[in-house]
């Protein structure tokens, strides 16, 4: 909500400056987002172009003489829309436009130019509030020679709030009056309507055919003229981030932002009906929106019709069949209440998010329905020429009563960790503009309609604490029952962050809302999807399955930037519909090292991946799990990808996406893997404690071995450590080979045998005789030849 200082000190009596009222918002009310001028420049005065000649050293130069209050000013102008007679913005030499601009008396094409004639635009005012090109031409009544700020009513400073969805209140300049009035301990001086009505009778009947229209009345006013709406409305209505259009249009923007009502105006003349029908729409009913797109209805929109027809989607957006144009000379004035709920459905399905819809969803005060419709006819009869028909039609079965709520002294210090006096409470109570009524030390207090957020003591109390200060009450520490530590499964879920952060992969943290298209990519089972009721896109509608979606598409965005180097991991969750499974998952593309000087660099493979999971399972106590080739996934590639299990099961996989699916998302080489954390904690191993170094030396011993083509190496190592017993420490593999010499389906694998005995020096007969059986028992179990 960006609120005009100006408008509110006409409605309130304000004491302190912007900045002093922001740091008391930020304390007591709503947080300032930001506070600022509306127009940040100085020295500009209503100037009278008294003569205007061609320039005559240039073609699209204007020389104008201007008179400034008294004196005449020559000034050099590009503007095209320039012409003697007009009433124009002159900034003088000194003046600093927006930007830090500033005017100078300069020499243009060997004439002096003392000063410029200014549009819109080099005010700093935004393209968005105006459609001007050229100079800005002020009214016949602007008074030559005073500030061209003050004359437009643009003096003026804005504070922005950003307002939580239970402040409704805050939703109009009213609200935010008395709410300054109780931060200030001041009075406001709200506005009341005066409205002068002609003999002819109003003759709109109204009809609710639903429950969730509670209230609606209309007023008819005709003979009006539209034009533009007076300076100060246009003004005041930039200041709230909202384009001027026509006197029509901003006077019931200007009455929404005063009272937080909403309005409508319809043409009455293609009205074509002197009834007003509030019904739901029929499942698949068309309108037609003022932004002139086709809107396919269903049974949850609010519809305004003529008994016959649709001409207005309630609380959201009006008809384009009903819209008022430039010849439009008598209106039909709407202002209603209806249920939230139907308008933020129909609002976010729609996507039509406006302020009226915003105010609606929200709750408005039903005791301005009526208000917010005198002060718009009020200023019809003003600014517009308009006749106010007689009577107002109006149904009308909100209700109006304030709410009551007890509450005693000892409970609000109670809840509020404060010991307040009875006259404390009372003065806050009284500044925030609440009746009450005391018996001993219980207030019974009557919460006004214009505060829909308080219905109970807890609001109360909420309020009470907000007007004295949260900073007022004391610091306490809540009483607990916990330790004050972290449990083991947390300590277990931050030693992994570490790790994968020491092993050189990013964090990253994706979005958990994807296409539902895509929440298979990664998943072998079909499970059924979580969807948002109500998203706000497609892109957004389903929870993941797996947060490698939102991985694989990081590393698409970097790669699209030209950073192939991505290296990422993310603890995230699967959601199923009763169920949320913590996953570890990485994607990991590009160079891990490049030493051009040497000619040599580094990328990503699958073993590169497997070797930082196989760091992270030592330093975890899980080294006891396997890689297990595999090919069930779809986007996977099918000779390199493999599951990770141990021999209860399946712990995750590892895996190259599929050339396929990486060449239509325009990816490159990346490797992915993806862990169930709550697996891997139950799975933790005590980790070995350290043993005394070895005190006698090792032998080695390097064999080559030809074997099917279909034998693993994990197989072959494995065979290896039981023949090898306790002498054999540790075996590698550092070579395979694939060559007609071994025969057809036949592979040479080369593999080094560390042995050892912590207790003696080995024999070389002893390791010989121990190479023998190995190799014997690799004969035995996959027919194994030596090479």
């Amino acid at each position: 909500m960006k609120v005009s200082l100006n408008w509110l000190k006409e409605l309130v009596d304000v004491n302190v400056n912007i900045k002093e009222l922001t740091d008391k918002y930020n304390i007591h009310s709503a947080e300032v987002e930001e506070y600022y001028n509306l127009v940040d420049a100085s020295n500009l005065v209503v100037g009278y172009v008294v003569k205007k000649e061609k320039h005559p050293n240039a073609d699209k130069l204007s020389v104008c003489q201007v008179d400034i209050g008294g004196e005449l000013s020559q000034i050099v102008c590009g503007a095209p829309n320039v012409e003697a007679g007009q009433k124009v913005i002159v900034s003088l030499p000194g003046a600093i436009l927006p930007g830090n601009f500033k005017i100078k008396k300069s020499t243009i094409r060997d004439i002096e130019s003392n000063g410029m004639i200014c549009s819109l635009s080099e005010l700093g005012i935004d393209k968005k509030y105006h459609n001007e090109e050229g100079i800005h031409v002020l009214p016949e009544d602007t008074v030559v020679g005073k500030s061209a700020l003050q004359e437009m009513f643009l003096d003026d400073e804005v504070m922005v709030l950003d307002i939580t969805p239970n402040r409704a209140d805050l939703l109009s300049m009213m609200g935010l009056a008395y709410d300054t009035a109780a931060i200030l301990d001041t009075k406001i001086h709200l506005n009341t309507p005066h409205v002068t009505e002609i003999d002819e009778v109003n003759p709109v009947v109204i009809k609710i055919d639903t429950p969730n229209c509670t209230a609606y009345s209309a007023r008819v006013i005709k003979d009006i003229v539209v034009k533009e709406s007076p300076l100060y409305m246009q003004a005041r209505l930039i200041a709230a981030g909202m384009r001027p259009i026509n006197n029509v249009v901003d006077i019931t923007n200007y009455v929404m932002l005063e009272t937080g009502q909403p309005l409508h105006a319809f043409d009455y003349d293609l009205f074509n009906s002197d009834t007003i029908t509030i019904r739901m729409a029929k499942e698949k009913e068309l309108l037609v929106t003022l932004d002139e797109k086709e809107r396919v209805l269903t049974k949850d929109d609010i519809l305004i019709t003529n008994d016959k027809t649709g001409v207005a989607l309630g609380g959201v957006m009006g008809g384009f069949d009903t819209e008022i144009n430039n010849e439009s000379t008598t209106i039909l004035l709407e202002s209603a209440v209806f249920e939230p709920v139907h308008i933020r459905r129909t609002s976010s399905r729609l996507d039509l998010k406006s302020e009226a819809s915003a105010r609606f969803e929200r709750k408005v005060d039903p005791k301005r329905t009526i208000l917010a419709l005198d002060m718009a006819a009020e200023l019809f009869s003003k600014y517009a020429g308009g006749k106010v028909l007689k009577g107002i039609s109006v149904i009308d079965n909100t209700f109006k009563d304030d709410v009551e709520v007890s509450l005693s002294l000892e409970k609000i210090n109670h809840y509020l960790g404060i010991d307040l006096s009875l006259d404390i409470i009372k003065e806050t109570l009284t500044k925030l503009a609440f009746r009450f009524e005391l018996t001993n030390t219980t207030f019974k207090i009557f919460v006004p309609s214009r505060k829909q957020d308080v219905v109970t003591y807890q609001d109360i109390i909420e309020e009470v604490g907000r007007v004295i200060g949260y900073d007022k009450l004391p610091l306490t520490l809540p009483s607990t029952v916990s330790q004050g530590r972290l449990t083991d499964y947390q300590e277990f879920r931050r030693l992994i962050k570490k790790t994968m952060a020491s092993l050189g992969l990013d964090e990253a943290i994706t979005y958990a809302l994807i296409n539902e298209r895509k929440v298979y990519d990664f998943t072998k089972v079909q499970d059924e999807v979580v969807k948002v009721a109500m998203p706000m896109s497609l892109d957004r509608s389903t929870l993941v399955h797996t947060p490698l979606n939102g991985l694989v598409e990081a590393i698409k965005y970097n790669n699209a930037r030209k950073n192939n180097d991505v290296f990422l991991f993310e603890l995230g969750k699967k959601y199923e519909k009763d169920n949320e499974t913590l996953l570890l998952c990485g994607a990991l593309s590009g160079e891990i090292s490049n030493v051009a000087w040497q000619g040599k660099k580094e990328v990503v493979d699958f073993f590169t991946v497997k070797g930082i999971l196989e760091s992270l399972f030592l330093k975890h106590g899980l080294s006891h799990l396997e890689f297990k080739q595999m090919s069930d996934y779809k986007n996977l590639h099918p000779h390199q990808s493999a599951y990770i299990v141990d021999r209860t099961g399946t712990v995750g996989f590892i895996g190259k996406l599929h050339p396929k699916y990486a060449k239509d998302n325009d990816l490159k080489d990346v490797f992915v893997f993806e862990l169930d954390v709550l697996k891997m904690y139950n799975l933790r191993r005590p980790l070995k404690k350290g043993k005394e170094i070895n005190k006698f030396p090792s032998i080695y011993r390097d064999i080559a071995i030809v074997v099917d083509k279909e034998v693993v190496a994990k197989d072959l190592t494995n065979t290896i450590q039981k023949a090898g017993k306790r002498m054999l420490v540790s075996i590698n593999v550092f070579d395979l080979y694939i060559g007609e010499s071994l025969g057809k389906n036949k592979k040479s694998l080369a593999l080094r045998m560390e042995f050892s005995d912590p207790a003696k020096t080995l024999e070389t007969s002893d390791v010989d005789a121990r190479t023998k059986e190995i190799l014997a028992y690799l004969e035995k179990q996959h027919n194994a030849v030596l090479r």
